[in-house]
């Protein structure tokens, strides 16, 4: 098709690569998802997830840097909405109080019907891998970043001053602790194969004494006022 035809546009046909692609990519997810949980995460290989998804390896390094990213490549969708909580609040103890939410809400996409069989395999993988346990290290500290970073913005100018900023980097710190507690709580739970709901019960639980305890030490703080 030349430049001039009127037929067949650029976008339904970008669509479909899209969709095209995206089918592949959560085949190769799913397939090796399967051999994790049947098998270990340690003992899978990228070449038998390839096979077990029936495309080539070099497809899956299309899609996928290593196997820690197809195993934690769903992770957005269960992130609580950080930016969204840090932005909407006037002051810090209504700051914290929207981080629990985020969190809390996380919980429940992730133990939604349609998601908990996903969510209970995800922990139990998880728990019993030594290296997914090391990979899960840099994603706290991205997260805590990231709050950081939201953190930073909303401060506007007083961030150029050097006891603000270690005062928010002390406070995102503690706010991750706080969320990685209920996770691990969470993570805890599936993987001993409780109820979806015992399950959120216990990383509730923990989320709201860490959020409690931050409510009393940085509710009434100045610098975490909205700028």
């Amino acid at each position: 098709m030349t430049t001039s035809s009127p037929a067949a546009p650029a976008a339904p046909s970008s669509g479909l690569r899209g969709r095209k692609r995206e089918r592949t990519r959560r085949a190769i997810a799913d397939a090796a998802f399967r051999l994790f949980a049947d098998e270990g995460f340690d003992a899978v290989t990228l070449t038998r997830i390839a096979a077990a998804a029936d495309v080539a390896p070099a497809t899956v390094f299309t899609h996928y840097a290593s196997k820690e990213d197809i195993f934690f490549g769903r992770r957005p969708e269960f992130e609580p909405g950080i930016a969204e909580a840090v932005r909407g609040a006037a002051t810090g103890a209504e700051l914290v109080e929207r981080l629990r939410r985020a969190c809390t809400e996380a919980f429940g996409t992730m133990l939604a019907a349609d998601s908990l069989p996903r969510a209970r395999a995800f922990s139990r993988i998880l728990l019993d891998s030594p290296s997914l346990r090391r990979s899960y290290l840099p994603l706290a500290r991205e997260r805590r970043d990231q709050l950081l970073s939201v953190l930073l913005e909303r401060a506007g100018e007083r961030a150029a001053d050097a006891g603000v900023r270690d005062e928010l980097e002390t406070f995102a710190s503690l706010a991750g602790a706080v969320r990685e507690l209920g996770f691990d709580a969470l993570h805890a739970a599936l993987a001993a194969g409780e109820p979806g709901g015992s399950a959120c019960e216990a990383a509730t639980a923990a989320v709201d004494r860490g959020y409690d305890r931050l409510v009393r030490a940085y509710g009434d703080a100045p610098f975490l006022d909205a700028g």
